[in-house]
């Protein structure tokens, strides 16, 4: 691995998402995780905290094939839970625990003490929406100096209906109640381009303000498929609107090197100033 400049300032937390696209076979029949790619990025992760220590990292991580696919094929978004959706319900929760484990695996062969937790342990619902609970028994994993592993998940309405909290959502949740110094999202794309899928040669944005993140927000489809349930970057950015004072990188994850470049606040992807 090359050298990076590792003189930068240290952060005092930071919020990693590993998009569901890089870190699975998202587009496979079966739900597959990429363990290479995976293992290059705890390789990286784990350079950085060996250079900042008191730096803490709350890894999330996206749905992929895990997740998606279960949710479109049982429906679990469109009533209340009945019949076959209690099974698809039950079934896509089991194997978000499945992927967790998976990638739990992997980050403790590169020695990073990485803990799963159950993201509907520390939610609850509020007005039809997820918030946060138990915030002091995660705020104690971080200081105690494990890594907490959050995924994607389903919560339950007081209506009795399926939720889906994406990892999006539990970043902005958490930077919401932590002092977060940024936000990093891990995807599939160069970063943030006034459309999506980006023309051929086309560059992403360095650079975008709150007002411009809007505009681009407002031109966006956000269309849910069995592959994304969550509305893909469309969906993505509109989440991210709701923060405030924030700096949040999105780049791409699939290149070895990038992840590193992000964490010690090199050029990479594009820059969200919220």
């Amino acid at each position: 691995m090359k050298k990076y400049n590792l003189s930068t300032a240290e952060d005092r937390t930071i919020i990693l998402k590993l998009g569901g696209s890089i870190i699975t076979e998202k587009m496979s029949n079966r739900p597959q995780i990429r363990e290479r790619v995976i293992g290059q990025l705890a390789k990286e992760l784990k350079l950085f905290i060996q250079h900042f220590p008191k730096t803490q990292i709350v890894l999330l991580h996206g749905a992929g094939s895990f997740g998606h696919p279960l949710v479109y094929r049982y429906k679990l978004l469109e009533r209340p839970l009945a019949g076959p959706q209690l099974l698809g319900f039950t079934k896509t929760i089991c194997s978000m625990r499945h992927m967790a484990n998976l990638l739990t695996t992997v980050f403790q062969s590169a020695k990073l003490p990485v803990l799963p937790i159950q993201a509907s342990a520390v939610l609850n619902e509020k007005n039809n929406t997820m918030a946060l609970s138990n915030i002091h028994e995660l705020k104690q994993i971080l200081n105690t100096g494990f890594i907490p592993l959050l995924g994607g998940d389903m919560g339950l309405t007081k209506k009795n209906q399926a939720i889906v909290v994406s990892a999006d959502k539990l970043a902005v949740l958490l930077a919401k109640a932590f002092p977060v110094s940024r936000i990093i999202f891990a995807t599939d794309v160069n970063g943030v381009f006034d459309k999506f899928p980006p023309l051929n040669n086309a560059q992403p944005f360095l650079l975008l303000h709150k007002k411009n993140l809007k505009d681009i927000v407002e031109k966006m489809d956000k269309r849910k498929t069995r592959y994304d349930m969550t509305g893909g970057m469309a969906g993505k950015l509109r989440t991210l609107l709701a923060l405030k004072k924030m700096e949040v990188i999105i780049f791409n994850g699939l290149k070895p090197g990038n992840l590193i470049k992000a964490l010690v606040r090199e050029p990479v992807g594009t820059r969200l100033i919220l």
